[in-house]
């Protein structure tokens, strides 16, 4: 549920786009987005600051395009976020000396700091990566191009860099039970 409830928007937003236009699918987007976090808190799940920077983010901008009838906006959005989870990512690493990731995953998955570190420094380099590409996609290609990169480009390059992300913490995972255990 949660993970059809994660692409919901963007899901919608490509629907509306294909049979209306890119300002009725910005317009579905947002309601979307909102109505995204409202089943989150009804469902009392945990509301991150990635939904939220999202949230914040696809209203400012989905207004900014539908008052000024101007796609690149919208467009722009996604680098913004991806520019914003970056810095979140890098803020929480180097202000609190430690990694966000491990603050979210570190109850489930115990991996050495180093580990933690490195990923967290991956999720940079590939969100900024997502953000550039966007950039550049939005300034020189056509919009339905933007759009097909936007909904299944930025999913299947998530999906693939989030399985490398799983084999790393596999290849590092430290079984805390375990080692306790065997020091016995």
């Amino acid at each position: 549920m949660l993970f059809i409830l994660e692409y919901l928007p963007i899901a919608l937003f490509f629907i509306f786009y294909l049979i209306g236009d890119i300002f009725i699918a910005t317009g579905v987007l947002m309601i979307g987005t909102v109505l995204q976090i409202l089943c989150l808190k009804f469902m009392r799940e945990v509301i991150t600051p990635r939904h939220w920077i999202i949230l914040g983010v696809v209203l400012v901008f989905g207004a900014i395009t539908l008052f000024l009838r101007d796609e690149w906006f919208i467009k722009i959005k996604v680098t913004i976020i991806y520019v914003a989870i970056a810095l979140l990512l890098l803020v929480g690493l180097w202000w609190r000396k430690q990694s966000p990731l491990q603050s979210l995953l570190g109850h489930e998955i115990k991996l050495p700091a180093f580990a933690w570190r490195r990923l967290t420094y991956a999720w940079v380099v590939f969100t900024l990566t997502l953000a550039a590409v966007n950039l550049y996609i939005a300034q020189y290609m056509s919009l339905d191009v933007w759009v097909n990169f936007k909904v299944f480009g930025t999913l299947a390059a998530t999906i693939v860099f989030t399985v490398f992300t799983g084999a790393y913490m596999f290849r590092h995972h430290t079984d805390i039970e375990k080692d306790s255990k065997e020091l016995e």
